[in-house]
């Protein structure tokens, strides 16, 4: 008798093995990584866009090749197949047809990015075309032709608003051409939302504010009719570059029998573009009866439902300018939620995340003790069993309540809560960036720095892969934040080799605005003066010096010290650049004098002649200066000058006593 394994395949585990390839950066090792994903879910052209982009990166462009020609057929529409058909194509100076493949995107998303310069490019190199295969010839023709025959699905964007004026035509002008349907449901609006919001081109309908986000949400979804739903509010803003992926996974994910919410990347930043933090939030999804949002506030679609998938996607952006804790004050929006949240507390006081957004609320708001004591809430129902939850609330509320504990009790001064509760985090969250920095924090406060100093360098060296990539990191703590705190605390204790190490690896990586970007700056000068790097030292003078370009006293201590090693024509240069940057150092005796005499060191004597002139004309009246000035003269053949010089050195020495 024969017996057959069947093919596993778990869409799942794939996501998994997808996350760890993402976090991948050579192509080389991520390939085998997107070939074990795609034999778990082999119905994804997602993957295999992956895997051919993987083949490319590696320079095995016929395979790649090969393997796109084959997914095409199936998906005719899937525009990163399409896309990467195309480049491979024109690798291979196929262009008339890689012409043909770059129309066709365009036709199906007109908002892809690159493709408008990739069929511009192409055009440019017709005449040189190479004839492809006649089978790629006639397989994308194929394809093209079917892509062109199937209607794409439809989008509705639903959206509830009250008292939004000032951003609700942002937000619609963002769907303009990607959505198919655009519903504004008004909740009770006493402004102009209704009126701008029509004029921005959308259907307007209204529901009564009952205190229940989700009966406002899910009015707006009746009147949609499209094949799937974005929800989007007032305050956000679908970003340019998204709106192609969320074309793309339309497309894969046809079938509305098989359900499924996407979850997007929530931007929250100020009202003039300062990033606040981010998080996922399910806005996508089939309009389908079954799929309503449930929760009076931070409401989800699909709440506990096993038959519908979620898709966390990090190439799907909202901006949100709502969070902004000032829009929230204005419009009142703090104490409807905290209103909204304990209520529904009052109905399931042991429900987790409703304790972590109560949490969040209080934390935003700057009330930091009922936001430490909602987060233990969340820490303490999470221990209590944690074999309830499921991957969603341990990548996001748990490790994050563990961090705001860590904060709250340290921000207070209270350095042994803070340590307590980050022991326990990392009891479970021990690869958590986040939850390493602040405890890394927390050691340093109670002065053990050996401990504080290893918790940091793993919070800069860890790398978030994945399914902690769905988590609501700080990415400033692996960019810079966490190398900057070692290299404080190691500057503070006077190890300056940590110190150097750290600042250097920091790099440009300090935002511009940072009060502390100046003193960095000054300590790595400082720290390559102590280790006698004159290259280094010169490398970070002038990046010191590029941010504090009028700073004479450091330019000429840096200079006189690279002289003294020999480093004359560096000293030099560090110098003038400093004159030629700044030229009101030009008429500091200190820095003209100094660019002297390196000149004559480097016996460059008429350049050094030409800087003291600049001195004599500051009215230098130091007699060494002069003295030395005689001397110059008299080696290049001035006697009278040199006679001048040493006769005002005299009297300058006379008077001097």
């Amino acid at each position: 008798m024969a017996v057959e394994i069947a093919p596993v395949t778990d869409a799942q585990s794939a996501e998994y093995h997808k996350s760890l390839a993402l976090a991948e950066k050579d192509p080389t090792r991520a390939l085998p990584i997107w070939r074990a994903a795609r034999s778990l879910d082999p119905d994804s052209p997602t993957l295999v866009a992956h895997e051919a982009l993987a083949l490319h990166g590696t320079g095995q462009v016929d395979a790649a090749l090969a393997l796109l020609v084959e997914a095409v057929g199936r998906w005719p529409r899937a525009a990163h197949l399409l896309n990467l058909l195309g480049v491979c194509l024109t690798e291979k100076g196929h262009y008339r047809l890689a012409e043909r493949i770059f129309d066709g995107l365009l036709g199906l998303d007109p908002d892809y990015p690159n493709a408008r310069g990739s069929r511009r490019e192409v055009r440019r190199h017709r005449k040189r075309d190479v004839a492809p295969p006649p089978a790629v010839r006639a397989a994308v023709g194929a394809a093209l032709a079917e892509a062109a025959r199937r209607a794409p699905p439809t989008l509705a964007m639903c959206m509830i608003a009250k008292d939004e004026e000032d951003f609700v035509a942002g937000a619609i002008e963002s769907v303009v051409g990607l959505a198919d349907e655009i519903i504004v449901v008004d909740t009770g609006s006493s402004d102009r939302t209704v009126e701008l919001a029509r004029e921005a081109g959308a259907r307007v309908a209204f529901f009564p504010w009952t205190g229940d986000f989700s009966a406002a949400r899910n009015a707006s979804l009746d009147h949609a009719t499209a094949d799937w739903i974005l929800v989007l509010d007032a305050d956000e803003r679908v970003t340019p570059r998204s709106r192609s992926t969320i074309r793309a996974v339309m497309e894969e994910f046809r079938d509305a029998a098989d359900p499924r919410v996407v979850c997007v990347r929530i931007r929250n930043l100020t009202r003039d573009g300062v990033f606040i933090g981010d998080g996922f939030s399910g806005r996508l999804f089939h309009n389908r009866p079954d799929m309503r949002f449930e929760g009076r506030v931070h409401e989800e679609v699909a709440r506990g439902r096993t038959d519908v998938a979620t898709d966390y996607r990090l190439d799907v952006e909202f901006d949100h300018f709502g969070a902004d804790p000032e829009v929230m004050r204005a419009k009142a929006k703090d104490a409807r939620n905290i209103e909204l949240l304990e209520a529904r507390l009052a109905e399931d006081p042991e429900h987790l995340m409703t304790w972590f957004y109560l949490a969040s609320q209080h934390w935003v708001a700057g009330r930091r003790v009922p936001a430490l004591d909602a987060f233990e809430r969340v820490v303490d129902l999470f221990e209590r069993d944690p074999s309830r939850y499921g991957l969603g609330v341990r990548q996001v509320p748990v490790p994050y309540s563990y961090v705001g504990l860590v904060r709250g009790h340290l921000d207070a001064g209270r350095v042994d809560d803070a340590l307590r509760f980050g022991a326990r985090g990392r009891v479970r969250f021990d690869d958590n960036p986040d939850l390493a920095f602040h405890l890394g924090l927390a050691h340093a406060a109670a002065g053990e720095a050996e401990a504080a100093d290893a918790l940091l360098e793993r919070a800069a060296q860890s790398t978030v892969k994945g399914y902690g990539l769905i988590g609501m990191h700080d990415r400033a703590i692996g960019e810079w934040k966490a190398l900057k705190a070692r290299g404080d605390l190691a500057f503070e204790r006077e190890d300056g080799e940590t110190a150097y190490a750290a600042y250097e690896a920091l790099g440009d990586g300090l935002p511009e605005a940072h009060p502390d970007r100046i003193a960095v700056a000054a300590r790595l000068v400082e720290l390559a003066s102590r280790r006698g790097d004159p290259a280094a030292l010169l490398r970070h003078a002038r990046g010191y010096l590029a941010l504090r370009p009028g700073e004479g006293d450091v330019a000429v201590q840096v200079a006189n010290q690279l002289a003294a090693g020999g480093g004359l024509q560096a000293a030099y240069d560090l110098l003038t650049g400093a004159v030629e940057a700044h030229p009101a150092l030009a008429e500091r005796l200190d820095v003209v004098c100094t660019i002297g005499g390196i000149a004559e060191q480097a016996g460059e004597d008429g350049e050094a002649l030409r800087w003291y002139e600049r001195a004599v004309s500051l009215g230098c009246e130091d007699p060494r200066f002069w003295l030395n000035l005689a001397r110059l003269l008299a080696r290049n053949g001035d006697p009278d000058g040199a006679r001048e010089a040493m006769a005002l050195a005299r009297r300058l020495l006379g008077e001097g006593g």
